[in-house]
């Protein structure tokens, strides 16, 4: 499986110590994510359209948010159904503006929502005869959010997200390759808890891969990243480790393929020397995500 194109908007506007936004999208914050980000982006869309049997797999995390109940609160007749807030209603209008889609799928994993794509998008290219698979994931901060981990105590700085990820079998011009991909649910104590054993299941199938090095899930809460770190240390002793999460906050169901595209920037482009002692190319990627679901996937650039 080939990652063949993208294009991704990270956040880079700090609001305060728990979020961090979209810098284009300050001035919109009160219209509806889905609409605000075709607004603003809507160019990019059509570079997706392919010409083959295609897959889109919508990625979404927190449903409320998705769009706003906002309009719906002030314009919707008491008791009516607030359409533009339904994920199925905005994956389908997702489609119809990327064009050309035969199937479509909605990942909602939290956290591990992009992941769980990536997972899927290797079965529909490998099995049921798909040639092309557009993951797009849209996140971005509101109070639900916020209040969701204030609620669990877990100190996480959220961010907005949005990226368009293609997928392919065609190799040639092709940026990276993804091999081997996991997920899989591990029975911890609690969904907000990350453990070793969940990270040991999800990157054992890795263990005689020649990784040069892990890209870390990197929640930024002490447990979690302590749990992750044991387990990459267990498997693969002292290998390197990148981390964004830090630097552009956590966006959720974007996270992990947001990441990708920032990853792969960063080996072709705006920081070739961060990756100059790689001696195979194979970077493993990690996730896990509320509901404690686990993946990761070899990237080979």
């Amino acid at each position: 499986m080939y990652v063949k194109n993208y294009f991704y908007k990270k956040s880079d506007l700090k609001l305060d110590n728990k979020s961090m936004i979209i810098s284009d999208t300050k001035d919109f914050r009160n219209k509806y994510m889905s609409e605000v980000f075709y607004s603003l982006y809507e160019n990019e869309f059509q570079k997706f359209k392919t010409n083959s049997a295609t897959a889109l797999l919508y990625c979404g995390g927190n449903a409320e948010h998705h769009s706003s109940s906002r309009i719906y609160q002030t314009n919707t007749p008491k008791g009516a159904v607030a359409i533009k807030s339904q994920l199925g209603y905005i994956a389908s209008k997702v489609a119809k503006r990327i064009g050309n889609i035969d199937f479509l799928s909605i990942n909602t994993n939290t956290c591990a929502s992009s992941m769980s794509a990536i997972h899927e998008a290797k079965r529909l290219l490998k099995y049921d005869n798909f040639d092309d698979v557009i993951i797009y994931g849209e996140e971005w901060v509101e109070e639900n959010e916020l209040l969701l981990f204030s609620q669990s105590n877990i100190d996480v700085v959220c961010s907005d997200g949005f990226f368009i990820l293609h997928l392919s079998k065609d190799s040639k011009n092709a940026k990276a390759r993804i091999d081997e991909t996991t997920f899989i649910w591990n029975d911890d104590r609690n969904p907000f808890e990350v453990s070793f054993d969940g990270y040991i299941k999800a990157m054992m199938p890795f263990l005689f891969s020649n990784i040069d090095c892990v890209k870390m899930h990197g929640t930024g809460t002490p447990q979690n990243d302590e749990s992750e770190k044991k387990a990459i240390e267990h498997l693969f002793a002292n290998i390197d480790t990148i981390e964004y999460k830090s630097q552009i906050g956590h966006s959720q169901g974007c996270s992990t393929a947001l990441e990708l595209c920032i990853l792969i920037d960063e080996y072709y482009t705006t920081n070739p020397k961060r990756f100059s002692e790689l001696k195979d190319n194979h970077i493993l990627f990690n996730t896990s995500g509320m509901g404690n679901f686990y993946g990761s996937f070899e990237l080979v650039i």
